[in-house]
């Protein structure tokens, strides 16, 4: 089984597992021919969401593997080096296609985990409205619309040249099957 690593730091992780987050973007290797590229994972493929062990130790569910034996490997702090076999969360592929990164539409961008807040409860107005990538407390990361939240989220993730390029993206549908 493959893995697929989503950034924690700003919040992706947790919104793929709340099911906020069903699309994610990986960039083409051959970017004169896109075409000619192939896709990491394929529809119907399910693959384990990589996480640290540290941070799933709460599911018993490292059956053959010794705790003790965990807690001295890379994989215990750092979730690109756990094997696919102990991880409790996995997503399967629902649909792929390819498609310039400055394509996306809004629907897209809250696929991707953007999402809605509201200035005030009580407001039954629209304009009270906003996007965010990141939903802590902290007030930080809030945008007009969808497509500018995704934007800073491109650039916080890939740096900031990357919207400029607009290289072509894999882009991959995927489903929670488990939590």
């Amino acid at each position: 089984m493959k893995r697929i690593l989503f950034n924690r730091k700003f919040g992706l992780l947790d919104a793929v597992l709340n099911r906020h987050k069903t699309q994610t973007r990986r960039i083409c290797l051959d970017q004169i021919n896109p075409t000619a590229n192939k896709p990491k994972w394929h529809i119907g493929e399910v693959v384990a969401i990589s996480q640290p062990y540290k941070d799933i130790l709460s599911y018993a569910y490292c059956g053959k593997y010794e705790l003790d034996k965990l807690t001295h490997t890379k994989g215990w702090s750092n979730a690109m080096f756990t094997k696919a076999d102990l991880m409790p969360h996995h997503i399967e592929i629902t649909g792929i296609k390819i498609e310039r990164l400055q394509d996306i539409d809004d629907e897209s961008c809250m696929k991707e985990g953007i999402g809605k807040y509201f200035l005030g409860f009580d407001s039954p107005h629209t304009d009270c409205m906003g996007f965010t990538y990141s939903f802590d407390d902290s007030g930080k990361y809030k945008y007009p619309n969808a497509k500018q939240a995704f934007v800073a989220l491109i650039y916080k993730l890939l740096g900031k040249c990357i919207w400029e390029s607009n290289p072509f993206m894999f882009v991959y549908e995927f489903e929670l099957l488990n939590q």
